[in-house]
């Protein structure tokens, strides 16, 4: 988990932090990420006066399900961040000026929360293998990138017959 050690960053004011973290990190924990590799944390921290600015850059490779026919697609993320930490303001300050809370007296910053949260927030919930994924059939569940399936499409709901009907007319 990456962490920048806040005693070194006072005294050099500015350290880079290059890790990897692994897919089964704990910081995974609860959410929906599913790492198919490290992520590349490649960040550098600087002190602007009480407070601490962590820039750089997170790699990694996601394995998502395609929304259509289900089958596994990879998504390469490479994203640029900018995480600020403000010395002496609570949880609920920090919250409203969109910002992290530099803990007081603290002897290390963990960037674990901020860097899942930007994953979680930049990874798209859904995604589909090509523009052209034609899906499932959703009364047999053939997968119709491969195969027809043989379902009957003359099927009707009754229900709309009425409509149909005004249509007709």
């Amino acid at each position: 988990m990456p962490k920048v050690d806040l005693g070194r960053l006072e005294r050099e004011r500015r350290i880079t932090v290059h890790e990897d973290v692994a897919p089964d990190d704990p910081m995974w924990e609860g959410s929906e990420i599913h790492l198919l590799g490290p992520l590349e944390a490649r960040l550098e921290a600087q002190k602007v006066g009480a407070d601490v600015i962590v820039r750089g850059q997170l790699r990694g490779e996601v394995g998502l399900e395609c929304r259509r026919c289900l089958k596994d697609v990879t998504l390469e993320f490479d994203e640029s961040v900018s995480f600020l930490y403000r010395a002496g303001l609570e949880p609920a300050e920090a919250a409203a000026e969109e910002v992290d809370p530099l803990p007081a007296r603290a002897r290390e910053l963990d960037l674990g929360e901020p860097i899942r949260e930007h994953l979680l927030l930049s990874v798209p919930k859904y995604v589909v293998c090509c523009e052209a994924c034609r899906g499932l059939c959703p009364r047999c569940g053939t997968d119709l990138n491969v195969e027809e399936c043989r379902c009957e499409a003359t099927e009707f709901d009754d229900r709309w017959a009425p409509l149909r009907k005004l249509k007709e007319d």
